[in-house]
């Protein structure tokens, strides 16, 4: 070989030497994968990738007994086996392991196709390859489990699912552990470990779903316990959690404010209005966390989702007019008119505050759509209104473009008993609507109101009527009153 051809040979080397020290363990964290398959006739597969050719398959069937210290199988049920193949840089070995007709063990070790001396070479070689072939798959769990538990407690089970790679593992391992009668310190310690050691939304979902019921035993556990849903990226997941958590009844008024929390950090529009909806439908909140949930809601982009929790809200009695006005606030984060209609006209049903049915006609003059505001409106003053609310009211008719709008608004008005004052107030804003026809309309639906108050309403009554350019529908009007 010339001076070239082992400079570059060892350069080659000192690479790999390098990856195999600084990068091994990086790499082999991101091509590590793992695969299982469980066939008909009971034989489990599982084919484990760590990386650089670091490879092993284990295939077994029937019951497998670990030795105590994991580097040995001590017994099989009769009719099953295991086999373990590993592949590293080249090199296969492979171990078969029977159980015979008297449940004694036959154990075979090759390396590539030939057989070797189990004593002499296989054992070792099986000590050092079991401990990492249960800690990378479900082999011997419930065993294992059971005698870590014994020696160690719940603590001792957590350690060693700190060794085990896999979250598919680490999962079966807790819930393995949450079968046991664990103290509620225990239990705190298992939703840590959720939520900091399982990387798979998936699995930690699956765990703290399927445990609702032990997690959520004392209010210190249910905090643990929304602690590790809130480092669940997945909304679905995520969502799924939360509701179950609400559904179940068990958290808390002081709590919510928490689940609030992890709810804004829901990127999806759905999840987070499912989860809001949730919560109204299944507690019963005070006030306070009820203006909670609102601002929450605020969040959502979507006008539809958003307009669905209102509504909801909405439903739940006891609204305090402190509330009306919060829900009326976060409606100035709507933009579709539509939406906002169906909140507002929810709104107006309810029984509000002179101060509160201010707010909401003055979110109505927010809408751009005369058809939307005209059918809040007619909603609105059915309502008893004092000054302020007429006030509000007639601001809002004098910023609608459409003269039939407005006119349907003041013909539902019309049906109510106003002072004179409040009657005057409406006229001259009726003078304001452009067309002849519907200020005529609106005029004759007060017609018969205004004939019975005094001189002052009549005034007001003529002199709207005296803005009405048409000859026809200036008598008709004037005519009304006589």
């Amino acid at each position: 070989m010339n001076q070239l051809s082992k400079f570059f040979a060892t350069l080659l080397l000192k690479v790999i030497l390098f990856l195999l020290i600084f990068g091994g363990s990086s790499v082999n964290a991101q091509s590590r994968s793992t695969s299982i398959s469980i066939s008909d006739n009971g034989k489990t597969s599982i084919s484990v990738k760590n990386g650089f050719g670091n490879n092993f398959h284990v295939e077994f069937r029937g019951d497998i007994t670990l030795s105590d210290d994991d580097m040995d199988v001590v017994a099989i049920s009769r009719g099953g086996f295991m086999e373990i193949k590993k592949s590293a840089f080249g090199n296969r070995r492979r171990i078969l392991i029977e159980s015979n007709n008297s449940g004694q063990l036959i154990k075979k070790y090759y390396v590539g196709s030939s057989e070797r001396n189990f004593d002499s070479e296989g054992r070792k070689w099986m000590a050092e390859i079991l401990l990492e072939v249960v800690r990378t798959s479900t082999l011997g769990s419930e065993q294992r489990v059971d005698r870590i538990y014994r020696k160690g407690g719940a603590y001792g089970v957590l350690k060693e699912v700190g060794f085990i790679g896999g979250n598919h593992v680490k999962s079966r391992y807790i819930k393995l552990l949450l079968e046991k009668d664990l103290k509620n310190a225990d239990l705190i310690s298992v939703l840590k470990v959720v939520g900091d050691d399982i990387d798979s939304d998936h699995h930690r979902a699956d765990i703290l779903k399927a445990n609702i019921t032990k997690f959520l035993s004392t209010e210190a556990s249910i905090t643990a316990f929304i602690e590790a849903a809130s480092e669940i990226d997945s909304d679905h997941h995520k969502a799924e959690v939360l509701k179950r958590l609400v559904k179940n009844g068990a958290i808390k008024e002081n709590q919510l404010n928490a689940l609030f929390v992890i709810a804004r950090d829901i990127d999806s529009d759905y999840h987070k209005s499912s989860v809001l909806t949730t919560v109204l439908r299944s507690s019963s909140l005070n006030n306070s966390n009820l203006k909670l949930l609102l601002s929450t809601a605020k969040e959502i982009d979507s006008d539809h989702h958003k307009s669905q929790v209102f509504q909801t809200a909405l439903n739940t009695e006891g609204v305090t007019d402190d509330t009306f006005h919060t829900l009326l606030n976060v409606l100035e984060s709507m933009d579709s008119d539509s939406h906002l209609d169906n909140v507002l006209s929810k709104v107006l049903r309810k029984k509000l505050s002179p101060s509160s049915l201010s707010h909401a006609l003055k979110q109505v003059g927010n809408m751009d759509s005369d058809s939307h505001k005209a059918n809040v409106l007619k909603i609105a003053v059915r309502k008893e209104l004092n000054s302020e609310n007429i006030d509000a009211l007639i601001n809002v008719l004098d910023h609608m473009g459409s003269d039939h709008h407005r006119a349907d608004v003041f013909k539902q008005m019309a049906r109510n008993t106003y002072s004179d004052e409040q009657l005057s107030k409406i006229f001259t804003s009726i003078k304001n609507i452009n067309s002849d026809y519907h200020k005529a309309e609106s005029l004759i639906a007060f017609s018969r109101t205004a004939s019975k108050y005094g001189q002052q309403t009549k005034e007001a009554y003529r002199s709207a009527c005296k803005s009405i350019s048409s000859d026809s529908h200036y008598r008709r009007a004037s005519n009304a009153i006589e």
